[in-house]
């Protein structure tokens, strides 16, 4: 047996209609699914990326209760070559970026509009194709 990768993800924000325009707007991901009030699903590549509002999922019975206080982190495999291009575009919707340095490429950091750490970075910093 083995675990095949990461089929999806998530991230907690209140405010789930900026988050939707964050996600959806500026780093373009597809919204597939949605709940008012309680969450947001969206296609990431091979994978799902779940938005979810912890003060409704905390109070859940059906499923068991999930939920995160404070910021998260999430990051996003893009190409090398187009980290610039999505520098200039975070910048321009408002969205300040930190570069980091690694050993085997670099990455950029951006803050969500609920405070969740968003990380953009290509596969190769993890020495992965």
């Amino acid at each position: 047996m083995r675990l095949d990768g990461v089929l999806e993800t998530c991230l907690y924000a209140a405010d789930l209609e900026a988050a939707r325009r964050f996600y959806q707007e500026v780093l373009g991901l597809e919204l597939v699914a949605e709940q008012a009030g309680r969450h947001l699903f969206f296609r990431a590549g091979e994978g799902m990326f779940l938005v979810f509002n912890p003060e409704t999922t905390l109070r859940e019975t059906t499923l068991p209760a999930h939920g995160a206080q404070g910021p998260v982190h999430v990051c996003f495999r893009v190409p090398a070559q187009d980290l610039e291009a999505w520098a200039v575009r975070l910048e321009s919707w408002g969205y300040p970026v930190t570069w980091a340095g690694w050993r085997a490429g670099r990455s950029l950091y951006v803050r969500d509009p609920a405070g969740n750490l968003v990380e953009l970075a290509p596969a190769a910093i993890w020495g992965l194709p």
